[in-house]
């Protein structure tokens, strides 16, 4: 645990860098190709960044690495990526408490959220997953008494799929207009979610009520976040 930890504070402390580094997924894809066997592994290690230190744009890595090593092993390390930054931040969340999720993902949009932490409810767990949450899912389930175990079955049967589409994307092997119709349907779910998100978040405080956890967590890992 102690790796983890500074692994997440060095990525903290070079958030903005890595930010603008993967936001260019011409540098992506030109960084990782020099890096020759060890590519997949530094692209392992974005995917898994990008979840825990919010907001660097996971979709881009993918896409590179579509670009790079095909839809499918694309998918493979953008998956591997994405479930290990999950596992990570629920961990981190589980065993530090509220102090430290505050300030990786701000405490907005901790508040906004926070009522899903009051349940174990797969439906519950399976719409924040789905909706346009980004990667506060992980966080708040780290605060729940949801298990483990669950959300990343949740995660493996909703987000494992978009990874290997975006690999997919990345190596071009899917026509233009599958994939208009692909992100015309991303995006009315996404339009759905935020329309009736007020609904959602009240019927979420009616779920029965579970413990928070609390842990304190030294003030010199991590700041708030816009």
């Amino acid at each position: 645990m102690p790796v983890i930890v500074i692994l997440v504070f060095i990525g903290w402390r070079y958030a903005a860098p890595l930010w603008v580094f993967v936001s260019d997924p011409v540098l992506v894809e030109k960084s990782v190709e020099q890096m020759g066997w060890y590519g997949p592994v530094v692209l392992v290690l974005l995917n898994t960044v990008q979840i825990v230190i919010a907001p660097i744009p996971g979709y881009v890595v993918q896409v590179a690495a579509g670009y790079l090593y095909g839809p499918f092993w694309g998918g493979v390390y953008g998956s591997v990526g994405m479930l290990l930054g999950a596992t990570i931040a629920f961990w981190l969340a589980r065993i530090f408490g509220r102090p430290l999720v505050e300030r990786l993902v701000g405490k907005g949009q901790l508040e906004k959220w926070e009522d899903g932490t009051h349940s174990t409810s797969t439906v519950v767990w399976f719409l924040l997953l789905l909706g346009p949450t980004g990667d506060i899912p992980y966080f708040l389930a780290g605060l729940s008494s949801v298990s483990y175990v669950k959300i990343i079955v949740i995660t493996s049967f909703l987000r494992v799929p978009a990874v290997f589409l975006a690999a997919a994307a990345g190596a071009m092997t899917i026509p233009w207009w599958q994939l208009i119709v692909i992100y015309s349907i991303l995006a009315g779910i996404a339009v759905i979610f935020l329309r009736y998100q007020n609904r959602l978040r009240l019927w979420m405080s009616r779920q029965p009520h579970a413990p928070v956890a609390v842990n304190p967590v030294p003030a010199e890992i991590g700041q708030d976040k816009p």
